[in-house]
């Protein structure tokens, strides 16, 4: 039952990455056709990240409160449903409205799905879990890209349609999961507040990759055409760094699980410094792809056992608030990310990959504090 929970699960995420993928690398194109600022772009993509940050810890509240499976399935039909209302005849400032209905939507999906993990997957064996998780994610922006801009050749409008009915047969996998109800509590509920304060090392160990996607998000395809590198070579430089993430992230888990997960989630983070202080003195386009081919075999490897974490420090009961509250924080340091990339590219590219470096680095030093600070944490997340 907990083998079929888990496969069903991964189908419907993978069909929700497709969609995703489908559509999202189009919607500045979109709406630049309907005569959008890039300004405009901008305020769409952050008003999508901030619904999503907010929606997280309400979504996982609710999931340990009625159960995983309306949750899920409440998010992922509205999430298929608002793609649709793209194609309205909206004035253009309503599109931040729909994008921020749509980034609520997908973030009220992942602390339920999250949770649900935790809740039918034994403790020893979480990483692995999420690890398939991820690389279904991974593997939809493998395909969606390519197979979206194609569809957009032709009909640009149609992407979005595609992308709904994708996310629509998503919801009807996903109705197949069981509604797993949250153990019950031992004690009162613990507060937004108090999960944070008990998170703060893992907090700190999933910065430096929440800064890092952040930030490459914005400043990659800036850095990649300021070295001469054409447009195809920036998607290829993309299905370089998600085809390692896609084959290895169950493998990472697994590794995580056996070793144990902080050992693994600080490799990820030294080898993200290593190669984000590396990418400044690299001028040959071919070279910057190849090495994020090797940089995606070990950047995405931390985030399945970060997870896995994440659920062994969860109290009975609040396995989804506690990713919710987990994933908020992440997504808040995405955003910086994002923000302080941009503006520190503008100064000098060396000056954005230097600073994904530092973040990593400050968040590989949590795991170097005093052993018995460390025991101590071990004890509490157990």
């Amino acid at each position: 039952m907990h083998r079929r929970t888990l496969w069903t699960l991964y189908a419907g995420n993978l069909l929700t990455a497709i969609g995703l993928w489908f559509f999202l690398p189009l919607l500045p194109i979109f709406i630049s056709r309907r005569g959008g600022s890039s300004a405009l772009v901008g305020a769409v993509f952050a008003a999508g990240l901030l619904a999503n940050a907010a929606i997280r810890y309400p979504a996982g509240w609710a999931a340990d409160r009625w159960g995983t499976r309306p949750v899920i399935l409440g998010a992922m039909g509205a999430y298929a449903l608002l793609y649709l209302a793209y194609l309205l005849p909206l004035p253009l400032p309503a599109f931040i409205a729909v994008r921020f209905l749509h980034g609520a939507a997908s973030g009220a999906y992942w602390p339920a799905a999250n949770g649900l993990i935790a809740q039918v997957t034994p403790p020893n064996q979480r990483g692995r879990a999420f690890g398939f998780m991820q690389s279904t994610m991974m593997a939809g922006m493998l395909v969606g890209p390519a197979i979206g801009g194609f569809i957009a050749l032709f009909n640009l409008s149609a992407v979005f349609v595609v992308s709904a009915c994708i996310c629509g047969l998503a919801t009807i996998a996903l109705a197949f999961l069981p509604n797993v109800r949250a153990e019950p509590m031992l004690e009162v509920p613990l507060g937004a507040l108090h999960m944070i304060r008990k998170l703060i090392p893992l907090i700190l160990l999933g910065a430096g990759t929440s800064y890092m996607i952040g930030s490459f998000d914005t400043i990659w395809p800036l850095y990649m055409t300021y070295r001469g590198a054409s447009t195809l070579a920036v998607g290829i430089s993309f299905v370089a760094f998600a085809v390692p993430a896609t084959l290895l992230s169950a493998q990472a888990g697994a590794l995580g699980d056996r070793f144990g997960a902080r050992r693994l989630v600080v490799a990820a983070l030294l080898g993200t410094a290593f190669f984000a202080s590396l990418y400044p003195f690299i001028a040959s386009v071919p070279w910057l792809v190849g090495l994020g081919l090797i940089e995606g075999a070990l950047t995405i490897s931390g985030g399945p056992s970060l997870n896995a974490e994440v659920s062994r420090a969860a109290e009975p009961g609040q396995q989804a608030r506690t990713q919710g509250v987990f994933q908020t924080v992440q997504v808040l340091i995405q955003i910086v990310g994002a923000l302080a990339g941009g503006a520190l590219f503008a100064l000098s590219p060396t000056y954005a990959f230097l600073a994904i470096a530092a973040v990593c680095l400050l968040g590989a030093s949590v795991a170097l504090r005093p052993r018995r600070a460390r025991t101590q944490t071990a004890t509490e997340v157990r």
